[in-house]
C-alpha cells in the first residue's frame, strides 16, 4: 500500500481524495448489496454487486501503474516530436542552447519543466551531467545517445559532422519509437476484438443467473 501512495503522491494525487473516493464507491457497492438483500433475499443476484466491486479495486489500484506507463510512453513520442524541430533549428545555424530555448513553444508542460530544468543545468554545469540527467527521465536508452551527441555539438562545436551524427542516432530513435507505437496499436485493436466474446460471456451469465434466481422464486411458491 505504501507503494501506491507513493505513486500517487508521485503522479501529482492526493493520496487522501483518491482513498476517499475509494471509501464512497465501496459504500454504495455496499449499500447495493443490502438493497438487493432486502428486496430479494440471498440469491444469486448478490454476486453481481460483489464481482463489480472485485473488478472496481483491482482497476482502481492498478490504474496508477498504468497512468505512469501511458505517461512516460507520451513523453518518449514527444521526445521525438520535439527534437525533430531541435534538429530543423540546429541545421539553420541555431546553437544547441539556443535551438533547446526555441523548442520550448512547441512542448506539454511536463516536457517544457524538464526542458527548462535542462536549461538551468547547462548555466550551472558546462559537463555532460545536464544533459544525463535529463535523459534519465525516459524509458529508452536511446534516448541518451542522443544527448550525448548533443552535448558533443556544444563540447566539441557544432560541426557538421556532429549534426550528421545527431541526425542518424535520432533518425534510428524515431523509426524503432514509430514501429513500437505502430505494433502498439495493432495489439490493443487485436484485444479490442475479445471485447464481443466478453460482453455475450457476460449477457449469458446474467441470464444465466436470472434464470436461476426466477426458478428459485418459483420453488418457494410451490
Amino acid at each position: 500500500m505504501k507503494n501506491v501512495f507513493a505513486l500517487m503522491k508521485e503522479l501529482g494525487l492526493d493520496p487522501k481524495k483518491e482513498m476517499l473516493f475509494f471509501g464512497l464507491c465501496s459504500l454504495a457497492f455496499v449499500g447495493l448489496g443490502v438493497l438487493l438483500f432486502l428486496f430479494r433475499g440471498f440469491g444469486f443476484l448478490l454476486l453481481f454487486p460483489v464481482l463489480a466491486y472485485g473488478v472496481f479495486t483491482f482497476y482502481f489500484f492498478t490504474r496508477y501503474g498504468s497512468v505512469k506507463r501511458k505517461r512516460i510512453e507520451d513523453l518518449g513520442r514527444e521526445f521525438v516530436n520535439v527534437f525533430t524541430f531541435f534538429g530543423i533549428f540546429i541545421t539553420d545555424g541555431f546553437t544547441v542552447y539556443n535551438a533547446l530555448e526555441a523548442v520550448e513553444p512547441y512542448c506539454s508542460e511536463e516536457f517544457a519543466r524538464r526542458l527548462r530544468a535542462l536549461l538551468a543545468g547547462i548555466d550551472e554545469d558546462k559537463s555532460v551531467t545536464p544533459f544525463v540527467e535529463f535523459a534519465k527521465g525516459f524509458e529508452d536508452i536511446s534516448v541518451k545517445e542522443v544527448m550525448l551527441s548533443v552535448y558533443q555539438m556544444v563540447d566539441e562545436g557544432e560541426g557538421g559532422v556532429y549534426i550528421r551524427q545527431f541526425q542518424k542516432l535520432f533518425g534510428r530513435l524515431s523509426d524503432t519509437r514509430h514501429a513500437m507505437y505502430s505494433a502498439k496499436r495493432l495489439s490493443r485493436l487485436d484485444t479490442l476484438s475479445f471485447l464481443p466474446l466478453a460482453g455475450s460471456g457476460i449477457a449469458m451469465l446474467a441470464l444465466t443467473l436470472s434464470i436461476m434466481e426466477i426458478m428459485g422464486g418459483l420453488m418457494d411458491v410451490l
